[in-house]
């Protein structure tokens, strides 16, 4: 009776794990589908470093924008970006004294992006901006520092382009722009802003960034593999 009795206890046991490892799979699966499933906005955020031409001269214009993406297609951000460089085409030597040009400008846009092609690794876009902000132009004496004129006026203008984004991290990507930049209003017409320019940045995705983080917090919750071996799993997946 007692062996009986022991063998009964022990199937009950047996059967109650396995049921509960059951549930602990289809739950893991779950919450893990609903972790990484597709949403409507996205926060995004990126660093901005654009190369400008003006004759043989390449300016430099740093910045950044935020703002989201919609479903995985769509993106909408507002950027600021800044120039502040010296004109080497106006460089001249009157009486021994060195005199330049310097330009100064500042501006704010509202960019717009279709991802047309989105892969694992790389992704392709076509990007549209829309600036405005204040140029400064001021005419100076190099040799001695002094500031002989300046100049300030509104510019509007638009960007637009190709984009190629390298993602070797899911959340993280490394962004190529090839465009062509028209000014539509410019008060202060000593700079043709008009031409070609390029951009590299570092793009950040944040939700992804916050879905991962999550993802290796359930893993380890559920005791699915080691904490090592699903750091790396979930950076390079």
């Amino acid at each position: 009776m007692k062996k009986l009795v022991f063998v009964i206890l022990s199937s009950i046991s047996l059967f109650a794990i396995g049921q509960q490892q059951q549930l602990t799979r289809e739950q893991f699966i779950k919450d893990s589908l609903h972790l990484t499933k597709v949403v409507l906005i996205r926060p995004q955020f990126k660093f901005d470093n654009r190369l400008t031409f003006y004759g043989n001269q390449v300016l430099s214009i740093n910045g950044f924008d935020a703002g989201v993406l919609l479903k995985e297609k769509l993106r909408f951000t507002l950027g600021y970006y800044s120039l502040k460089d010296q004109l080497k085409a106006f460089n001249e030597v009157k009486e021994n004294e060195k005199f330049g040009k310097l330009i100064k400008l500042n501006y704010g846009s509202l960019n717009m992006e279709i991802v047309y092609k989105d892969y694992r690794y790389l992704s392709f876009g076509m990007p549209f901006e829309i600036a405005a902000g204040v140029n400064t132009f001021q005419d100076k004496n190099i040799t001695t520092g002094e500031i002989l004129s300046t100049k300030s006026g509104a510019l509007a203008f638009a960007n637009f382009g190709l984009s190629a984004t390298f993602k070797p991290m899911r959340f993280i990507g490394l962004k190529g722009i090839a465009g062509y930049r028209k000014v539509a209003f410019n008060q202060v017409d000593d700079f043709n802003f008009d031409g070609f320019f390029t951009s590299i940045g570092l793009n950040l995705d944040i939700r992804t960034l916050i879905t991962d983080y999550r993802m290796y917090k359930l893993k380890k919750r559920y005791r699915i593999g080691n904490n090592i071996s699903n750091a790396v799993d979930i950076i390079t997946n």
